[in-house]
């Protein structure tokens, strides 16, 4: 990893963003961030123009300057497996590693990317290997490095979850510290990811169904607020809402859900000796609930900045453990065996390895072939230059007169010959009033339509919430459609009811269409 030119850690987890930036092997700034709705879903990225745009408005913002990227690549994208195999070498295991998941992945094997980390064998088990092994989708790898194109950067580092877990673990420096059996408990909007490792290595993980939204939703309702509202209160401790009776029994209820995964562990694996217990995301910045938990716990709980104060300025390092625990990966020498940032990617072919071939056989030719060979030979090949020349303008002609056609129709409000680029570019409304046409047969009533560039803004009525929430589920699998969210929706009131619409409600959804020029990118 390039020192000198400065690497930016990029992780995104349960819907937020973390950036972490090092140079000279020194970790100078680290922030994190929520992702607009419709931009990721988890850790997934929905869209790559969105989330490009938006990565790159949050690098302006923080005056980030950096042209290559390390990314950590969310365990739940990817299969792992731990694996023992015989004494083998690393060419074997290579080869022998993709058979180990052809039971779990769908497709082919060549449409993933496999790697591994060895592990230490125990003395009596030095005639095996023991292996945490990767299946990594392609098709994932390239969007990702597609996306950070997008925003100017080079991808040159990509570590699962698991690997950069282990890279903080190893910064601990004192061995024993290192090896304790320890549980950290990431606490997102949706969920809770609880992880066990032992001996400084992955273990197992475990999904807890509750998190953060659980507390946000009985403020919201405590304060009479809608749930985004009742986010930024919480965030930003307004008033000490955070402090709540609603808050403190929705701390609670998580508490318990808690307490029974760790109980689910210990009564599973007898061996277990789980005394520590790590808390990170989101919910470890909000202190009550950091309070309730190491009350309620019976184990050393501790929070990620309180783990890693190295590495912590303002208790961030809760939230953007992974982009600095990728960026500290090689300085621990924490690495796989392939490089995943390169996986699939093209070899260029040298151009200059080519001109160099081509020259070398004329000079051949001119021994063997004598001059007045070559000379026919540069002719010839000069005119069928000139001829290919001529048929690419003749293709380009045709195409645009083809369009022309199409066109006619799509744009019959404007004069084609006056038309610019910009125009020529647009979304086709023949295409967008389909999308009408698809609402009103899901027995909704568009009040409203504009289109403005590749964004529609749609007024409707509908029978009930619930309606216009599916609605906005079919426009999104629609092959022009980039992403569609409800910008605002409320019940119909007395005086609005006409002979017509006798009740429901009245929505406004924004639907944003893939333009020419996006699909061109």
């Amino acid at each position: 990893m390039a020192k000198n030119q400065g690497i930016l850690g990029i992780s995104v987890s349960h819907g937020r963003l973390a950036l972490t930036l090092m140079k000279g092997g020194v970790v100078r700034k680290s922030y994190w961030e929520e992702i607009p709705t419709n931009v990721v879903e988890g850790n997934r990225i929905l869209s790559q123009n969105l989330f490009a745009e938006f990565l790159r408005e949050q690098m302006k913002d923080k005056g980030i300057k950096c042209k290559n990227a390390a990314y950590v690549i969310a365990d739940s994208d990817i299969f792992v497996r731990k694996i023992s195999m015989p004494l083998i070498d690393d060419e074997q295991l290579r080869y022998n590693i993709p058979f180990e998941f052809r039971d779990f992945i769908q497709g082919e094997l060549n449409q993933y990317v496999f790697d591994y980390v060895k592990r230490q064998s125990d003395e009596d088990e030095a005639s095996t290997i023991n292996l945490l092994a990767y299946a990594v989708p392609l098709e994932l790898l390239t969007t990702i490095r597609e996306t950070l194109r997008l925003v100017g950067l080079k991808l040159i580092k990509a570590l699962p979850e698991t690997s950069v877990y282990e890279t903080l673990l190893s910064t601990l420096g004192d061995e024993e510290e290192v090896k304790k059996e320890r549980c950290f408990m990431d606490i997102g909007r949706r969920a809770i990811r609880m992880m066990i490792f032992k001996n400084g290595e992955f273990k197992l993980s475990h999904m807890i169904d509750i998190g953060e939204d659980h507390v946000i939703q009985a403020l919201a309702d405590e304060l009479n607020v809608d749930t985004h509202l009742a986010l930024t209160y919480l965030r930003n401790g307004y008033n000490e809402c955070d402090r709540l009776p609603a808050a403190i029994n929705a701390y609670k209820d998580i508490s318990i859900e808690v307490l029974k995964g760790l109980n689910f562990y210990e009564m599973s694996d007898m061996t277990s000796r789980l005394k520590d217990m790590v808390l990170c995301g989101t919910g470890a910045m909000t202190e009550p609930l950091v309070e309730i938990l190491k009350e309620r716990v019976d184990k050393n709980v501790q929070t990620m900045d309180e783990l890693f104060p190295k590495y912590n300025q303002r208790k961030e390092i809760n939230v953007t453990y992974g982009s600095v625990g990728i960026i500290l990966s090689d300085a621990v020498g924490v690495t796989t065996k392939n490089n995943l940032a390169v996986a699939g990617v093209k070899k260029r072919t040298n151009i200059w390895i080519i001109i160099a071939s081509v020259v070398a056989a004329i000079a051949v030719l001119a021994v063997i072939g004598k001059f007045t060979f070559l000379d026919r030979v540069g002719v010839l090949i000069a005119e069928r230059y000139k001829a290919q020349l001529i048929q690419d303008q003749i293709d380009s002609i045709s195409s645009l007169i083809e369009g022309a056609g199409d066109l006619k129709n799509e744009y019959y409000h404007y004069t084609w010959d006056t038309m610019n680029e910009e125009e020529r570019g647009r979304i086709s409304r023949l295409d967008a009033a389909k999308l009408v046409d698809l609402i009103g047969k899901q027995g909704m009533k568009v009040t409203y339509m504009d289109l403005v560039k590749g964004a529609m803004t749609i007024d409707l009525t509908a029978k009930n919430l619930e309606d216009v929430s599916k609605l906005t589920l079919q426009l999104n699998e629609q092959d022009i459609v980039e992403s569609c969210s409800v910008v605002s929706a409320k019940t119909i009131e007395d005086d609005e009811k006409t002979e017509e619409v006798e009740s429901g409600v009245n929505a406004e959804i924004k639907v944003y269409l893939i333009t020419k020029s996006s699909e061109e990118e």
